[in-house]
C-alpha cells in the first residue's frame, strides 16, 4: 500500500532465539528486537512517526499510540482521537530475511503491517515489500513495488498470533510462514530485482472510507484497538 513517509535493540546468540521462538537455524541474527521494557521504542533504533499521510489513511501517526508493554510493542488505533502508530528503522537494509511474530488487529477497515519502504509514493523512486493484514485480520496482502509499479497477491489467513516474513534477494522476493518448530512454508515467490536499500517499517492504521481506502481495506466502521508485535528479526 502506498505511503508518503515514514526499543530496545537486543542482540542475542541464535541459540537463545531458537529456544524462545523455536527457530532452527545457524544463521546470525543481524537485527533483533524483542521490545523489552516500557515506554516508547528505543529512539536510537526506531523513528516514531508523527505525521499524517493523507488518503487512504484515516488517522494521524503519533507517540501516543506507540508503546511497549509486557515485552511487546503495541501499535494502537484510537478511534476517538483518530490516532494510530508507526515506527521505522533509522538504518536501511539491502537483501536478507525479514521476520516478525505479531498479532494483528481484527476490526473492519484496519491494516496491520510489516514492510520495507524507500522513496516517494507515486514516483519512480517508490520501492516497497509488504506484509499487510487486512479484512478484519483474515486476509494476507503481499505486495512488491518497484519504481512505482506494484505486484499484489492476497491469501486467506487465520486471525491471531502468527510468525511470518519475506526473503529479499537480488532476483526474487519470497513470502513465508513459520510454524512452532521453526519450519518455513513458502506462501508466494515473485521473481524481481529490487535493488534499492529500504527501511524496515511497522504500522497499524485504519482507512478514511474514501474510494481508494474502501477498495483496499473495505469500509471502516469506527473500530480500533491495539496490534501487538512480539519480536522483529533480520538475517542478512
Amino acid at each position: 500500500m502506498t505511503r508518503t513517509n515514514k526499543s530496545t535493540l537486543v542482540f542475542k546468540t541464535l541459540s537463545v532465539l531458537a529456544l524462545s521462538v523455536g527457530l532452527q537455524t545457524n544463521a546470525k541474527a543481524d537485527f533483533l528486537d524483542h521490545f523489552t521494557g516500557t515506554g516508547g521504542v528505543d529512539p536510537r533504533i526506531w523513528e516514531t512517526a508523527t505525521w499524517s499521510n493523507g488518503t487512504p489513511f484515516g488517522c494521524k501517526f503519533g507517540y501516543a499510540d506507540v508503546w511497549r508493554a509486557t515485552n511487546k510493542l503495541v501499535l494502537n488505533v484510537n478511534s476517538n482521537t483518530k490516532g494510530c502508530g508507526e515506527v521505522r528503522t533509522w538504518r536501511t537494509f539491502q537483501y536478507g530475511k525479514f521476520m516478525v511474530r505479531f498479532n494483528p488487529s481484527n476490526f473492519a477497515g484496519g491494516n496491520t503491517s510489516f514492510f520495507l519502504y524507500a522513496g516517494t509514493a507515486n514516483t519512480a523512486s517508490h520501492h516497497e515489500i509488504d506484509i499487510e493484514i487486512i479484512n478484519g485480520g483474515k486476509t494476507l496482502h503481499t505486495n512488491v513495488w518497484k519504481q512505482g509499479s506494484q505486484n499484489v497477491k492476497q491469501f486467506p489467513i487465520a486471525t491471531g498470533w502468527k510468525t511470518m516474513g519475506f526473503e529479499w534477494r537480488s532476483n526474487f522476493v519470497r513470502w513465508f510462514s513459520i510454524d512452532g518448530q521453526g519450519r518455513e512454508s513458502t506462501i508466494r515467490t515473485h521473481w524481481i530485482d529490487v535493488g534499492t536499500p529500504m527501511k524496515l517499517m511497522l504500522n497499524h492504521w485504519m482507512g478514511d472510507n474514501s474510494g481508494s481506502s474502501q477498495g483496499f481495506l473495505g469500509p471502516w466502521n469506527g473500530g480500533g484497538g491495539p496490534a501487538y508485535y512480539d519480536w522483529v528479526r533480520v538475517v542478512e
